[in-house]
């Protein structure tokens, strides 16, 4: 039987964190993340579908994000503390080690977890995920975009978001589904302006930890798109080259969400892992 549902709850950290869970619920615990700042849970869930008969799949959104819990200070955005709460949410389910991964800030806090808290990962798949220092490019982008978020103007700045990330067709897709357009926004309202910037100023302001990724022991996927502009392929592939034993797989063509653009083909590089592996 295959398990589909969703459910919040205050964790030890101090966080409401919600949570969506798919698949087999006897399988292998997989936690799968989306990405930062205008994303949530809800944009993850088809990832891993093909593996949904030996995989229970939890899709969180992280703080700051979703229906999870939102912060005034910077400082409450940081990776250690998204970590956190994922752990206790692993605590809080009673499961042990977990695959890790995700796309974006998923994926790059996928890689922090492997570092930080190796005793909750037994896997890792990462999908540009940037654990690089902000670039002056992605600095300057929000320097331009943040009057958008001080004047309350969330739609304006989301479309920003999504033609920079993934272009004109998937802005234009998207608002085919007015009610879908219309709940990813309401999602963001739930922000004061105060709290959407905290989240925001963390994302675009980050130091990079590239050469920590040397001390993840677990099998790790990395996976990158061609096109995409941070990380680049240059930096994707340091990423790769830095965790012992890792695997890399760039997706020609691909944006910073392949696996929404090229999702056969990442669901088949996926499959390969979880193969080689022994899953």
């Amino acid at each position: 039987m295959q398990l589909e549902r969703s459910s919040s709850a205050t964790l030890a950290t101090g966080a409401t964190i919600f949570w969506r869970e798919l698949g087999n619920p006897t399988g292998h615990p997989a936690l799968w993340i989306h990405g930062g700042s205008v994303e949530d849970s809800s944009m993850m869930t088809r990832d891993l579908e093909p593996f949904f008969d030996r995989l229970r799949v939890i899709c969180p959104d992280a703080r700051g994000h979703g229906r999870s819990s939102r912060f005034q200070a910077k400082t409450d955005y940081v990776w250690a503390k998204k970590c956190d709460d994922f752990v206790a949410l692993l605590d809080h389910l009673g499961i042990g080690p977990a695959i890790w991964g995700g796309n974006s800030m998923g994926a790059a806090l996928s890689l922090w977890a492997g570092i930080h808290q190796p005793a909750h990962v037994d896997a890792i798949i990462d999908i540009s995920g940037p654990p690089a220092e902000t670039s002056e490019r992605e600095s300057e982008w929000w320097t331009a975009h943040r009057p958008l978020v001080t004047a309350g103007r969330f739609a304006d700045y989301y479309d920003a978001n999504v033609l920079r990330r993934s272009g004109e067709q998937a802005l234009e897709k998207l608002k085919a589904r007015p009610e879908r357009y219309q709940e990813i926004l309401e999602l963001l309202h739930r922000h004061s302006v105060s709290s959407f910037l905290a989240l925001l100023d963390e994302t675009f302001d980050r130091p990079g930890w590239i050469d920590q990724c040397a001390r993840i022991a677990v099998p790790t996927l990395v996976i990158g798109g061609s096109e995409d502009i941070f990380p680049d392929r240059e930096q994707t592939t340091t990423v790769a080259a830095t965790i012992p034993g890792s695997s890399l797989y760039i997706v020609e063509g691909g944006p910073h969400f392949p696996n929404r653009t090229h999702r056969a083909e990442v669901q088949q590089v996926i499959a390969k892992f979880l193969t080689d592996i022994d899953l």
